[in-house]
């Protein structure tokens, strides 16, 4: 039998939402899941988590949700901007991470600190498939792990753990990396990761050149369905950054990645040069 959903309260507007996207669901013949992520153009995951109200729908995919299981779109929209008022409402300084994360109404998101950690992680627990990541950077990650405040260190260090613990978990997953060495502080991280990581299976890392002594914008890929903007901005311990819902958008960032991607070295081969 498959698994029972998670009951929802009704008094969360997320949750509410969840629910009534759920009726509609049913009412519909419960259409597959893979049906319903190839019309919204999402992951499994992220229709999972939709209806299991840990994330509140864009409306481009409540429509598409809508669209899959024959309900009206005009009725729907409504609904939809009364919710995600409600949600704006309680995104507040006071009401934390937690909020942040399950409030994603619009295509492009600001996190800063700890938030964007977290949010990164959370992101890497709704991923099936594929992860698409740079690291170009002039310090180690154990730098944002040690020297920002305590909330988001451990928020990095969760972050940091989960992306090398995603490719263990059973199922088709592939990741591609991308790093540079322009310092002997990172080429002596870059020995220690590959020895630690070679035998990972389905995870590769490249290497381009940064000689500039600063952190360029950073991507994440995930599932080519959501992408994440990393910067350092002010100085090297304040992270800030957007998470980008848009087709449009996470298609673009897919493509030059790609580009970076293609003009890298294999880690193993750069190695063996220094």
């Amino acid at each position: 039998m498959p698994p029972r959903p998670r009951p929802l309260n009704p008094s969360v507007p997320v949750e509410r939402f969840a629910l009534a996207l759920r009726r509609l669901h049913r009412d519909a013949g419960r259409p597959k899941q893979q049906v319903l992520a190839a019309a919204m153009h999402c992951s499994h995951a992220t229709v999972s988590a939709i209806l299991n109200g840990h994330r509140f729908p864009s409306w481009e995919q409540t429509a598409a949700f809508v669209r899959a299981c024959r309900g009206d779109v005009q009725v729907w929209r409504p609904r939809w901007v009364d919710v995600d008022r409600e949600i704006s409402a309680e995104l507040s300084p006071d009401h934390g991470e937690e909020a942040l994360l399950r409030a994603s109404s619009s295509p492009v998101q600001q996190l800063t600190g700890r938030h964007h950690y977290k949010a990164l992680t959370a992101q890497i627990r709704e991923t099936q498939s594929r992860i698409l990541t740079t690291y170009i950077r002039v310090t180690p990650p154990l730098y944002f792990v040690g020297f920002t405040d305590r909330d988001t260190g451990d928020a990095a260090e969760e972050y940091f753990a989960e992306l090398g613990n995603w490719l263990l978990v059973e199922g088709a997953r592939s990741m591609c990396r991308l790093i540079c060495l322009p310092n002997r502080e990172m080429i002596e991280w870059a020995r220690e990761h590959h020895e630690r990581s070679r035998d990972l299976p389905n995870y590769e890392v490249r290497v381009v050149d940064w000689q500039i002594n600063a952190d360029p914008v950073n991507l994440a890929v995930f599932d080519d369905t959501t992408a994440f903007l990393t910067f350092a901005a002010g100085t090297a311990q304040e992270m800030t950054g957007f998470r980008i819902d848009d087709r449009n958008l996470v298609r673009d960032a897919t493509g030059y990645f790609g580009r970076l991607w293609s003009s890298g070295i294999p880690l193993a081969d750069r190695l063996a040069e220094l």
